[in-house]
């Protein structure tokens, strides 16, 4: 966030906007500027370092740009006191020899009373005058300054000049596909009011703003303000907010899809309440079921209120939720029953069996929506399989059955078919005997034509037994992703010593 006088804007119509640094060399060129300067100055004061900002100032000629630029970098710098002993006792002491002496008319005078009051406090004439104003911003001296590139302080800028004009908001609205659970703990740990609904298959909060009727306060907008960065690493995102400037209402909209590339490239953090679940979510992905899992989806309708379940398993159009009960307290437990009890998404709740309580039993009486599932030491993977396989066979049946291939390609693996048809691959295997124009074999659809050209190929070759890498290797001008299981299944016998395909032989299939 910057301070309002450096925030600048576009206006047209009823749309409003700050105005972006586009990354241009010009912008890219002052942001270096700023960063030399910090770390150039190391050991100077910081008053001393704003006089070098105003210079860069006048000669960039955007004042706003470059002093943003330079807030952006001091917060990041480190500074600290000279002093050799608290200025407010040196100033006493300096002041109490003022009222004895008169008020110094010539430098000689004032550093004889310099000398007088460094005596009385222990120091020497240097440290009094270094010690006199430590204490205020501009004497601090600068420590430290940290490393950044000047592209990713120019996006960091145009992050924070948001933030500004959203101090001016009367309402926010946003969608983001992802970080839901950080987002919604830096909503509530804020005490932002907030209200949330799905439409088009989209989760759409809304937040009242700082101008609002009920919450004008700077600690509102600073809050309103802090939820940004944490929505910004849900891309896809979507902003939209209202905002009053000049007494009126204009309408500001970002994207990440147009926008995305004038902010930090702010990544979620895949975060585990505890490493049962982090060990859950490692060992479920292992098994390489068909189902997708993801740790804190997107939030969950429950009645009038919302809850983000710990993980959600996909499978093509299927999505089943689980959370997971490991700690809680009465008024957690309580909140949690009363969310659970209106969802109408399949939920599987995963509770340790050492705090297992009558309440979740009644749970599952009211909502045939929710499976209890008891747990001790680490939740159960296979049995959280289980409970997901039914869902996953009516899923590839409801596929196959609505399933109409058109197979183009002599050879078609189900891999490539799957991912064209957007279906799971066990779907196109059922609905293959459908295809009037090729035959699968293993995990192929091969065209009848160009099997029966497969089949005379093998003849010519296979006379009586012959070493398998032979037959193979007349096979490949057909393009056949899996030769061995398509000679198989032309009825060659294929006689293996050891693993090794080299030591094979095949023989033509056996005359009925």
């Amino acid at each position: 966030m910057l301070p309002a006088e450096l925030l600048a804007v576009q206006r047209w119509k009823d749309q409003v906007r700050p105005k972006y640094s586009k990354l241009s060399q010009r912008d890219v060129s002052a942001a270096e500027a700023v960063i030399r300067l910090y770390r150039e100055s190391v050991g100077a004061k910081r008053g001393e370092i704003r006089e070098g900002v105003a210079e860069l100032e006048d000669a960039y000629g955007d004042y706003r740009l470059v002093r943003g630029l330079a807030a952006l970098v001091e917060r990041a710098c480190s500074f600290a006191s000279k002093a050799h002993a608290d200025p407010l006792k040196v100033r006493h002491a300096l002041f109490m020899e003022a009222s004895k002496r008169g008020f110094p008319a010539t430098p000689e005078e004032r550093l004889a009373l310099v000398r007088d009051a460094a005596s009385k406090l222990g120091l020497t004439p240097m440290q009094v005058e270094e010690s006199m104003y430590a204490d205020l911003d501009s004497e601090e001296v600068l420590e430290s300054c940290p490393s950044v590139s000047p592209v990713d302080l120019l996006k960091q800028y145009n992050l924070s000049l948001t933030q500004t004009l959203l101090f001016s908001s009367t309402e926010m609205e946003f969608t983001a596909s992802g970080n839901w659970q950080r987002i919604f703990r830096a909503v509530k740990f804020h005490g932002l009011m907030y209200s949330a609904a799905r439409r088009e298959g989209a989760v759409h909060v809304r937040l009242d703003g700082p101008t609002s009727l009920f919450k004008l306060t700077r600690r509102y907008g600073t809050a309103l303000a802090k939820v940004v960065p944490e929505i910004m690493r849900g891309k896809p995102w979507r902003i939209e907010a209202k905002i009053l400037r000049a007494d009126r209402l204009l309408n500001f909209v970002l994207e990440s899809g147009k926008h995305g590339w004038l902010f930090p490239d702010l990544e979620p953090a895949e975060e585990y309440d505890s490493s049962v679940e982090r060990e859950f979510a490692e060992q479920f992905r292992s098994l390489r079921s068909g189902w997708g899992v993801k740790r804190e989806p997107e939030p969950v309708e429950a009645g009038s209120a919302i809850m983000i379940p710990d993980f959600a398993f996909r499978f093509g159009g299927r999505t089943v939720y689980m959370e997971v009960v490991g700690f809680w307290t009465r008024e957690y437990l309580k909140r949690k029953v009363e969310k659970l009890s209106e969802v109408r998404e399949p939920f599987i709740v995963a509770v340790d069996e050492e705090l297992a309580c009558e309440r979740l039993e009644r749970l599952k009486a009211s909502n045939p929506n929710v499976r209890l599932l008891y747990f001790k030491g680490e939740i159960p993977v296979r049995e959280v399989l289980a409970c997901l396989q039914p869902l996953a066979e009516a899923e590839v049946e409801a596929q196959a059955s609505g399933l109409k291939m058109a197979v183009k390609k002599p050879v078609a693996t189900l891999k490539e078919l799957a991912e064209a048809y957007g279906v799971s691959e066990e779907a196109v295997r059922r609905a293959a005997s459908k295809v009037e124009t090729h035959v699968l074999i293993g995990e192929a659809l091969i065209e009848k034509g160009l099997l029966e050209e497969v089949k005379r190929a093998l003849a010519e070759v296979v006379k009586g037994e012959v070493p398998l890498p032979k037959a193979v290797e007349a096979l490949k001008p057909y393009g056949l992703p899996d030769p061995i299981t398509t000679i198989a299944a032309l009825g060659y016998r294929v006689k293996w010593r050891g693993l090794n395909a080299e030591n094979a032989t095949v023989s033509p299939p056996l005359q009925n």
